[in-house]
């Protein structure tokens, strides 16, 4: 075992298709309604620009090809030509004003929609998923996800442009936009192709970045273990593989999307030169003039540009998708630990417990408790003793519902605590564990996290309950003295120490210790 080991396992659970997750990102842009109508707007009036650009620029070419030219014409288009360009730079500020606006927004409620779900999961779930990949979902993802929304507005902006110039060349000239015509299968074999594997080498790149990030938090969480037996080389090593199998990923990206554009150039350059060619012969002919196939070349070129910058904004616009589905696979999650619909809040607990016919697996077919019966009587006291991997921390992780049981029941008082809502079950709960979490801030913080209001009389009597005083009396700043991330500049003992006045502050009806005291000493 080391560094990044089973990074490289399948963790999506499901893949979407193309239609739910435009459905989905739809319905996710519906409180945003303003926005989206404004930005709509916007691109509708810029590719109706866009579309009478050309026109006047044939008008004028038209005009000018005449023996007796209206100079007043040429002279009407042009200040209508340089109006629209005017126009479409006010727009374009505006539409990229309003998006500027729109996505941040998106963004804060897609991450917070992200992070609720993930207060929502059973322990299971995080047993499941490396902490390094569900932070990618969190930053990396949904950050992707909300520039491609930028890529979304344009690819729209562009499908308009496209359709409504194909609709001028079958006005301008039949016979050369079925010519045109001929080029669209070809194009769109190329794209559907091409998605389809864009899309599936964007699944692994998003994942490739997830094990970077996993193995990178893993890495520094457990820096004190790789030094204290010498492996610093070895994780880098291992850290230089999974980041090896990352450089590919994006390589293999880039590779295929750089071949696109070229083929997609090959048959845009081809229909230009058969547009010229049979375009010039029926001027000689007499069949058009000059001017509608020089209006026909700039609607062709419009119809193309499209085509072209979606060769550029299609890998991105996959691997947003591909970085939405991963966002999706977490918000569609459903925890194993379900509230009943009809649970009731629960003021306060008196505390007889009863275990019945427990069964209980992390794994399917790996019974941890079959068939567990247990009675602890109100006012008990009770030590649970036994080999490693006897189930003691599992008894505790039942008990507060960090996992859920496969069959029979835990009652308290005689009501089944599947009865009661999570939130009013918990806080008559105190849990010390032996693995300690301090969050960064102060000491007082981190004692008040279960009961904010709590007196300072209360404070203080919980404090010297478990005889922490002496320490805050030590610390030049008391209870105010900030510390690290994890409780980092305090001991294993005076960590367990806080964690304990935590769980007393909140005056528990039922005090659940995990080895709560390993790192005390005995005098404390």
């Amino acid at each position: 075992m080391g560094l990044g080991a089973g990074l490289m396992e399948e963790e999506q659970k499901r893949e979407y298709s193309d239609r739910e997750l435009l459905v989905r990102y739809f319905k996710s842009v519906a409180p945003f309604r303003k926005s989206v109508a404004l930005i709509s707007i916007f691109i509708l009036i810029t590719t109706i620009a866009e579309v009478i650009n050309p026109l006047l620029i044939g008008i004028a070419i038209d005009e000018l090809s005449k023996i007796n030219s209206n100079i007043l014409v040429v002279l009407g288009a042009g200040v209508l030509y340089f109006g629209i360009f005017i126009l479409l730079w006010i727009i374009f500020f505006l539409r990229r004003k309003e998006i500027g606006k729109f996505v941040p927004f998106f963004l804060e409620n897609l991450r917070m929609d992200i992070f609720d779900k993930l207060q929502e999961q059973d322990m299971s779930f995080f047993d499941k998923n490396l902490s390094g990949k569900l932070n990618t979902r969190v930053s990396n993802d949904a950050l992707d996800f909300g520039n491609t929304t930028l890529l979304l507005a344009d690819t729209l902006g562009n499908f308009l442009i496209s359709i409504l110039t194909f609709g001028m060349l079958l006005w301008l000239n039949l016979t050369l936009a079925l010519i045109t015509l001929i080029a669209i299968p070809f194009i769109f074999l190329l794209v559907l192709s091409l998605r389809r594997v864009v899309r599936v080498v964007s699944r692994t790149y998003r994942k490739a970045i997830g094990n970077v990030n996993a193995a990178m938090v893993e890495s520094i969480e457990g820096i004190h273990v790789s030094k204290s037996y010498g492996q610093e080389s070895t994780v880098s090593k291992q850290f230089q593989e999974t980041n090896k199998h990352y450089f590919k990923a994006g390589f293999r990206i880039t590779s295929v999307t750089h071949m696109w554009r070229p083929l997609l150039e090959t048959i845009a350059s081809i229909t230009l030169i058969s547009i010229i060619f049979f375009g010039g012969q029926f001027v000689f002919q007499g069949i058009t003039n000059p001017g509608t196939i020089f209006m026909f070349i700039l609607y062709l070129q419009k119809f193309f540009r499209p085509i072209m910058v979606l060769s550029v904004f299609f890998p991105q616009l996959s691997q947003g998708m591909a970085a939405y589905e991963r966002i999706l696979d977490v918000l569609d999650s459903e925890p194993s630990v379900k509230q009943n619909p009809n649970a009731t809040d629960i003021d306060t607990l008196e505390g007889e417990i009863i275990f019945k016919d427990i069964d209980f697996c992390y794994r399917e077919g790996e019974w941890v408790f079959n068939g567990l019966n247990l009675h602890i009587k109100k006012g008990e006291k009770l030590a649970v003793v036994g080999h490693t991997g006897a189930g003691k921390t599992s008894l505790v992780s039942l008990l507060t519902r960090y996992y859920e049981f496969q069959g029979g029941s835990i009652e308290i008082d005689g009501i089944n605590i599947r009865d009661m809502s999570l939130n009013s079950y918990r806080r008559n709960l105190g849990i010390v564990q032996q693995d300690v979490f301090l969050f960064s801030g102060s000491i007082e913080e981190n004692i008040r996290y279960g009961r904010r209001e709590a007196s300072e009389e209360a404070l203080w009597t919980a404090i010297k309950t478990v005889h922490l005083e002496e320490l805050i009396e030590y610390l030049p700043e008391g209870l105010k003295t900030q510390i690290g991330e994890r409780g980092k500049g305090l001991s294993a003992g005076q960590q367990q120490l806080i964690s304990f006045a935590r769980a007393i502050l909140i005056d528990p009806r039922i005090l659940i210790l995990d080895e709560a005291t390993s790192s005390v000493d005995a005098y404390t």
